[in-house]
């Protein structure tokens, strides 16, 4: 039996960069990465160093919210390329698809696990969410 599953021949690109999309979220999550350095500074005695070291411990806890990612997919895969490398999956690797509000987590299991976040890749819309989905779902389910 032969697939009839037409595949899109072209490469689908995008930037994904969550705090410019979303502005009044970010203008939250960066108060609150302040007032909890601030307050990392009062009570380690009024030393302003610790709240600057935990403020920023914070901000790179989110980093994937605050910096873009470059996203490309193609025939062979998924790559995503931020500040920190490059991850690359390939369609064979994924197994299942999660998707949700801002993103879809493409697992190497065939069930949902709590494994599939360190595994697997998260994948982040930037407007763009109904054409990545299709996209992932030819290629992952052909």
């Amino acid at each position: 039996m032969t697939d009839t599953t037409e595949k899109p021949e072209a490469v689908l690109e995008w930037i994904s960069h969550p705090a410019g999309e979303r502005p009044w979220a970010t203008v939250a999550y960066v108060s609150i990465i302040l007032l909890a350095g601030l307050l990392a500074a009062v009570i380690m005695g009024n030393n302003l160093w610790w709240g600057l070291v935990f403020a920023f411990v914070l901000f790179l806890s989110g980093w994937t919210y605050f910096l873009p990612i470059r996203f490309r997919m193609g025939d062979e895969g998924v790559s995503k390329k931020s500040l920190f490398g490059t991850e690359r999956m390939t369609w064979t690797q994924v197994r299942s698809i999660v998707p949700d509000k801002y993103g879809v987590l493409l697992s190497p299991f065939p069930q949902p696990t709590r494994l599939a976040k360190f595994r697997g890749m998260s994948v982040q819309f930037s407007e763009n969410r109904e054409e990545v989905l299709e996209y992932i779902r030819t290629y992952a389910t052909g």
